[in-house]
């Protein structure tokens, strides 16, 4: 993934709310301070504007674990405790966190490259 590719997809998603090219930026200039790589930008800026502005997204426990900067085990450990803490609470983890099986994931045929 690129900086250019950062920038592209996020305002191919956020720029309908409002957030401009500055502002993402902005925010790339500060992971790249940061030493991270425009995969982990770009997934941290995708959970933070799906967070900021109530859309659903959907992320693996590999992405958010890379936006996190931890591990994928600390991640489900972490949701799996949420989850309990959901139906403690007389709450259906449904509704907040969705399981997807990998039959129903989408696929995306990249060319090769595409995400160096």
């Amino acid at each position: 993934m690129t900086r250019q590719d950062v920038i592209d997809n996020i305002m191919a998603n956020y720029s309908r709310y409002g957030v401009d090219r500055e502002t993402i930026e902005q925010r790339i200039r500060s992971g790249e301070a940061e030493g991270f790589s425009y995969q982990t930008i770009y997934t941290g800026l995708w959970m933070a504007l799906a967070g900021a502005f109530g859309s659903d997204e959907y992320f693996t426990p590999a992405e958010m674990a890379e936006a996190l900067g931890t591990t994928e085990e600390e991640i489900i450990t972490q949701i799996e405790q949420m989850k309990a803490d959901i139906s403690a609470m007389g709450l259906n983890p449904s509704d907040y966190v969705h399981e997807v099986t990998p039959e129903k994931r989408r696929r995306f045929v990249l060319p090769p490259g595409f995400l160096n």
